[in-house]
């Protein structure tokens, strides 16, 4: 019958474990932005830009580039028009409001571009999300690039 109570407890304690784990991965919601590795493969350039926010809250198509972090994007300085940022959102939190940040971009067929979205893979094959993913120019965003051996 010993057996059976040690048996009870250590399901109870993974139970508990388990429970404990999930309210943590919640709790930490507001945790810096995790930059995805797999967008930045399909991008063809990555550029931090300042984007402004129309009256409707929601970000503008024309931005201002900032700094080129890598690819063979636009110039710094230049002006160009992302199609689906006006849909793209920070993963977890929606648009912050204007400011800079990082831009995995792919196109510049006749100065047009879009946020990149995840690689295909097998069972994922939509290249253009809904929802693409923007991530402001923080501390944390820029340790994540510098530990991944971007320079700027």
């Amino acid at each position: 019958m010993t057996f059976a109570r040690i048996r009870l407890a250590v399901a109870a304690l993974a139970f508990a474990g388990w429970l404990t784990w999930l309210a943590l991965a919640v709790w930490q919601k507001d945790a810096p932005d995790k930059v995805s590795r797999a967008q930045l493969t399909a991008a063809d350039s990555l550029l931090v830009a300042e984007v402004t926010a129309g009256e409707d809250g929601l970000p503008q198509t024309k931005v201002k580039v900032v700094q080129r972090l890598a690819g063979t994007g636009p110039k710094v300085g230049e002006d160009i028009t992302v199609a689906n940022l006006p849909s793209a959102v920070v993963p977890g939190k929606g648009f912050t409001g204007a400011g800079q940040y990082l831009l995995p971009l792919t196109g510049g067929d006749l100065g047009l571009y879009r946020v990149a979205g995840l690689p295909r893979s097998p069972g994922y094959e939509e290249t253009n999300p809904k929802l693409p993913s923007i991530y402001p120019w923080t501390a944390a965003v820029q340790a994540q690039l510098k530990s991944l051996k971007y320079e700027w």
